[in-house]
């Protein structure tokens, strides 16, 4: 697949060396190129945030088949919701994590609790069905993932990790294949889940100087405006400049990383159990690596 195995072999060392790391894996093109486990390939994690992927993959399934619009206000569709939520909020705002302010979009506040887990029952009202079952139909199936969302006796799930439900735990595989679908631009095999439109919306920033990092629930590496973490950095221009501006990365707590790198058609996925107060430095040294094995760095 034109890469060098040599610079797989010594990313994955690197990454070995962080702290309580399990996995690490390499897709190209689509296929598996590499993968390295501490405990072996079917071996699940507790994926965290990374969860927040795939929120926004079913709230753009929900936009493909018609049922609902990202520019929706939330008070139609939930004229009681959580008092936090601005009055002006559209569901855009909740996928960007800017629907707490007034006016919405004007300040980034990260959350995964109750703002966020608003977007469940939105689904549910706009799908006529339990959240978990459209996951199951629209998503699961398609993509053959190997995990079920846990859910209540009625159906509901969380999108964020903060809740009363077990988290989701998944594969490096299963991790990868999200990276996939939206690499692709929402497009599975013959299946056309997202629409290419909504990918693109979602994977830039609507509010720059509000946090160019982040699009609807996935954390970006554009040029223009003020890019923040959660963890109180920040910093103007590309989060990470020696990669692309189009590069995005799903990010779960203790270490549950996945980089995507559309210019090569490259994923990669590592996840572990490392102390959240390292994870500026275990970030940077996966992208690193990853800039490495794609040739922007030697």
């Amino acid at each position: 697949m034109g890469l060098d195995n040599a610079v797989l072999e010594a990313a994955a060392d690197a990454v070995f060396e962080i702290e309580t790391r399990y996995g690490f894996l390499v897709v190209k093109q689509g296929r598996v190129v590499f993968e390295r486990y501490k405990r072996d390939v079917t071996a699940t994690n507790h994926i965290f945030s990374a969860t927040k992927g795939l929120g926004a993959t079913l709230i753009g399934i929900a936009e493909q088949q018609g049922l609902l619009r990202t520019r929706d206000w939330i008070a139609d569709w939930l004229p009681v919701h959580h008092p936090d939520i601005a009055p002006d909020a559209e569901i855009r705002h909740v996928l960007n994590m800017t629907a707490g302010t007034d006016p919405s979009g004007s300040r980034w506040a990260y959350n995964s609790n109750f703002i966020l887990n608003s977007l469940t029952g939105i689904l549910g009202l706009a799908s006529g069905m339990p959240p978990v079952r459209f996951y199951e139909e629209y998503l699961k199936q398609p993509l053959q993932l190997g995990f079920d969302w846990p859910s209540n006796n009625k159906g509901w799930i969380q999108i964020g990790s903060q809740g009363p439900l077990p988290v989701i735990e998944a594969t490096h595989r299963d991790i990868a294949r999200m990276g996939l679908l939206w690499m692709h631009g929402g497009r599975w095999r013959e299946q056309q889940l997202m629409a290419q439109e909504f990918v693109e919306e979602a994977l830039t920033s609507p509010y720059p100087k509000a946090n160019a990092a982040y699009g609807y629930l996935w954390w970006l590496n554009c040029d223009t405006g003020t890019w923040r973490s959660t963890a109180g950095r920040s910093g103007t221009g590309r989060w990470f400049p020696f990669m692309p501006d189009n590069v995005f990365v799903a990010l779960g707590a203790r270490g549950k990383v996945m980089i995507v790198v559309p210019d090569h058609e490259l994923i990669m996925v590592s996840m572990g159990d490392t102390a959240q107060e390292k994870s500026a430095n275990y970030l940077g040294t996966m992208m690193h690596r990853v800039a490495r094995i794609c040739g922007y760095e030697t």
